[in-house]
């Protein structure tokens, strides 16, 4: 499998299966996509988030949502029934996740920053070192890294007139991020951070 960051905006998601794992699983895709939960019973949490419930038996439903949906979610605490979600999306030529196994996509473990995302997936071999990991990185960066994603952005714009050449555009953003000043004003003054990296470009 290959990482990719997709937009699915506009993209239609259903998710079959309404207890924690299902919940998690919708809550993810509700931040862009639209969003579809059924099951016969819902833990409490799909309510909120833009997400919408169908309590509905998957024997008079599937084929309908199957068809409705871009992305299918088989999070049923039932493998059989997984299974079978699973190969009727193969059949219509839909992309799938499983919870108890492994889709044509996964699922990440994420740290988001706001401007800087990282995912983490050991590819459904162990959620737990995706899990450990995930913890690690939540205490390693800092939102510091989220303010340099913005002061790079605008300095690319700002020093493309005194700085024509790629190259040496390139070495001065680099020596914005391996200075541990500015990476460290960033969270308390952002103005002054982009002073500090600022006035390294006139000392260049």
């Amino acid at each position: 499998m290959l990482p990719l960051m997709i937009d699915f905006t506009g993209r239609k998601v259903v998710v079959f299966g309404g207890g924690e794992v299902g919940l998690r699983k919708a809550k993810y895709f509700s931040r862009e996509a639209e969003v579809v939960a059924v099951s016969l019973d819902f833990v409490d949490g799909f309510r909120s988030g833009g997400i919408r419930t169908v309590r509905s038996d998957l024997n008079d439903s599937l084929d309908a949502w199957l068809e409705w949906a871009d992305y299918v979610v088989a999070a049923t605490d039932d493998p059989p029934l997984n299974e079978r979600i699973c190969s009727a999306a193969i059949a219509r030529g839909r992309q799938f996740n499983r919870a108890d196994g492994v889709g044509s996509f996964l699922i990440p473990s994420v740290v988001d920053r706001g401007n800087l995302t990282i995912a983490i997936s050991t590819a459904g071999r162990s959620p737990a070192v995706s899990k450990r990991l995930k913890e690690h990185l939540d205490l390693a960066i800092g939102e510091e890294w989220s303010s340099m994603v913005r002061l790079q952005e605008e300095l690319r714009e700002e020093v493309r007139a005194s700085l024509p050449d790629r190259l040496s555009r390139e070495s001065f953003l680099r020596s914005v991020v391996e200075d541990p000043e500015i990476l460290e004003t960033l969270p308390k003054d952002y103005e002054k951070a982009k002073r500090l990296a600022m006035r390294k470009l006139g000392s260049d």
